[in-house]
């Protein structure tokens, strides 16, 4: 005999399913804004010096972080920490930082990338050579001449330091990000009391955002190094990516105050990456191949106590292998670097950072 059906019960257990599942999903809806994620790259690589003949293997960066956000009606909070586990064999902490964004304005404080130009914001994760372009190398660089009392010193503000940056990253009405912040120009994880603060400026449109495929933007830094000179840097960047194809192209100029006069560094990088997809490859998801081409005029270096110029420029061919669907997520590199030095003293032909050489490397981002 078929039982009756009964409305009263079937209300109470609809009621116990409402009651355990409204909990959990509020507190899924309260847990996922907190909840971190972890990220990372991993470069490891084969390199040979076809000059002299010299090989390695090395691991170039292995980069860990979490990052998460919190959000709320009126805005929203994010955090970031990053820290690469093998910096030339040292624990280096990159990021620690709070940012609270309301539409299209945001503000962070802590220690991150000031964003002086794509190049020099890239870090390992979104560059697509193997090696750092020479922009990214010394656009920063700083140092103080030999005299009588002192050796020469010689250091290099890298892309993050501590401070304030405040952020409009632009509308479809006003398709214009802008950039302004504070920091304290010693570079990373150095606190040190001091009475000046440097500032950092940028203007950019994104790819496409106005122009069909094209992006442009301006970038300028002012202030003291931690030697005490007085340094600006200015620069400008045209890119465009569409489709299957990646041009970019950027200039920046570096004043650094020195006890002889205002000495000019120079600095340019250029690059084409044709990005094309393979079918019935096995793991390969495409090939890309590439060239750079960079230059640095008046590139300052320190030799035991002194200091160096050279004007150079470098070449890179390369090949990306790609195993996923996207640059930057796990691929082969297979790159060629040919150096152009106008004069090669003793320390510069010694210096294995200024000769040619081979370089396959894996790279692996999450």
């Amino acid at each position: 005999m078929k039982r009756p059906y009964n409305i009263r019960a079937t209300i109470r257990t609809a009621a116990a399913v409402l009651l355990l599942c409204a909990p959990a999903k509020a507190m899924a809806q309260e847990a996922k804004p907190f909840a971190p994620k972890l990220f990372g790259v991993l470069k490891t690589r084969f390199e040979t010096d076809t000059q002299t003949g010299d090989l390695r293997f090395n691991i170039n960066n292995a980069r860990l972080g979490v990052k998460g956000e919190a959000g709320g009606t009126a805005g929203l909070f994010r955090y970031q920490f990053q820290a690469d586990l093998n910096s030339e064999g040292k624990l280096s902490i990159l990021d620690t930082y709070v940012a609270f964004a309301s539409g299209a304005f945001e503000v962070s404080l802590g220690q991150q990338l000031y964003h002086f130009g794509t190049e020099l914001s890239r870090g390992p994760g979104k560059n697509y050579f193997a090696s750092s372009s020479f922009l990214t190398t010394y656009v920063g660089s700083y140092y103080t001449e030999r005299n009588d009392k002192i050796s020469a010193a010689a250091g290099n503000l890298g892309a993050r330091d501590i401070g304030i940056l405040f952020t409009y990253k632009g509308t479809e009405q006003f398709p214009v990000g802008i950039l302004a912040g504070l920091v304290n120009g010693y570079g990373i994880n150095n606190m040190a009391w001091h009475r000046n603060v440097n500032f950092v400026a940028r203007l950019w449109i994104d790819p496409g955002q106005v122009v069909d495929g094209f992006g442009i933007a301006g970038n300028y830094y002012t202030g003291k190094t931690p030697l005490g000179n007085d340094i600006t840097m200015a620069g400008g960047e045209l890119r465009y990516m569409k489709e299957r194809w990646i041009i970019e192209g950027e200039y920046a100029s570096r004043w650094l105050g020195t006890a002889s006069g205002t000495d000019r560094l120079d600095l340019a990088a250029v690059h084409a990456i044709y990005r094309q997809p393979v079918r019935q490859w096995g793991p390969v998801k495409f090939i890309a191949p590439m060239i750079r081409w960079d230059y640095g005029r008046n590139i300052a270096l320190l030799d035991q106590s002194d200091i160096l110029h050279l004007n150079a420029q470098r070449i890179t061919g390369g090949l990306t292998i790609g195993f996923a669907k996207k640059l930057l997520q796990c691929e082969l590199r297979l790159n060629y670097e040919h150096y152009l030095i106008d004069r090669r003293p003793a320390a510069i032909e010694a210096n294995p950072a200024f000769h040619n050489k081979f370089i396959a490397e894996f790279f692996l981002a999450f």
